[in-house]
């Protein structure tokens, strides 16, 4: 069904989400310090250390990518592994939104 004004439809992409989800997870108890550190993280979900510092990027996404991602309305070659794979993703949230084809 495609509503009026709504010139794409909209799919959730569900590991997409879980990534983000988990990133910001993994960034709360190290901030918090619930955890003491990446290796300690990577031995609880066993995964590699590189894998874990990867996706922990994903958890200072800005709000309105995640708010896009939570409903589906992300760019359509934005995924895990594109992210995951981005080794400039910049900090600053404007700027992030425009590397990634939300503005």
């Amino acid at each position: 069904m495609v509503l009026a004004g709504e010139t794409t439809p909209s799919r959730v992409e569900l590991p997409l989400l879980k990534a983000v989800a988990r990133a910001r997870r993994w960034a709360f108890e190290l901030i918090s310090e619930q955890v003491n550190s990446v290796d300690e993280i990577a031995r609880r979900e066993h995964l590699d250390k590189r894998s874990v510092r990867r996706l922990l990027r994903l958890g200072f996404l800005s709000p309105r990518l995640i708010e896009a991602i939570a409903e589906g309305h992300q760019p359509p070659d934005l995924t895990v592994f594109s992210l995951m794979r981005r080794v400039d993703l910049p900090l600053l949230w404007n700027a992030q939104e425009q590397a990634l084809g939300l503005r």
